[in-house]
């Protein structure tokens, strides 16, 4: 694989294809493409185009930033339902799954939340989710979309020492106060907002 030095990324900077990095530096296309491949993950390369057109490169001497995987994005990879982002979320650190069902519940989006309900398939620390929900005083919404959700998508399964059996009190998911799956509505006191025609489009 072809190294390169800062000169080298001067004289190539600017918008690129493989066999212009690869005239510009007197090496292989595929030396060149695992050079672009290395600057990329450097943070040095922007790439557009593909398929049919031709994929151009832009190469720049400073590294850009890579932005985070944050709600909407982390919505969009697991839910066949796509959502548009209601607002830039800014993420610091790790950001996951866990993170994300408490943040969609904060946005009280029908569309947002139902979407988001494909999460409980990812979750891999239960014990996070709890806390974080806990926290978030919205651990009752959760247990209900959850008994929702596994009627209609494949999830995790939840320890039963996170399981709740009662609420105190009813709680709104979003600005809907109906009591969609009486069953679980009821056991909960949580308004569910989405009916099994609203599931069936995150099937």
């Amino acid at each position: 694989m072809a190294s390169i030095n800062e000169k080298q990324l001067l004289r190539i900077s600017g918008l690129q294809t493989a066999e212009s990095v690869a005239e510009k530096l007197k090496i292989t296309r595929q030396s060149a493409l695992n050079l672009v491949s290395r600057l990329k993950k450097a943070g040095h390369v922007v790439s557009s185009g593909g398929g049919k057109q031709k994929r151009i490169y832009t190469i720049t001497t400073t590294k850009h930033r890579i932005k985070q995987e944050g709600l909407f994005d982390m919505i969009n990879k697991y839910s066949p339902m796509k959502v548009v982002p209601l607002y830039d979320h800014q993420v610091h650190g790790r950001y996951t799954p866990e993170d994300a069902l408490v943040d969609a519940l904060e946005t009280k989006n029908f569309r947002v939340i139902l979407a988001s309900m494909r999460l409980f398939g990812h979750i891999n620390n239960w014990s996070k989710l709890y806390a974080v929900a806990r926290k978030k005083d919205c651990w009752k919404k959760l247990c209900a979309l959850y008994s929702v959700a596994k009627q209609f998508v494949r999830v995790r399964k939840m320890p039963k020492k996170y399981e709740l059996n009662a609420g105190n009190g009813w709680v709104q998911i979003t600005q809907l106060k109906t009591k969609n799956f009486p069953e679980i509505s009821e056991k909960y006191k949580v308004y569910i907002p989405f009916n099994k025609q609203d599931m069936e489009e995150i099937k």
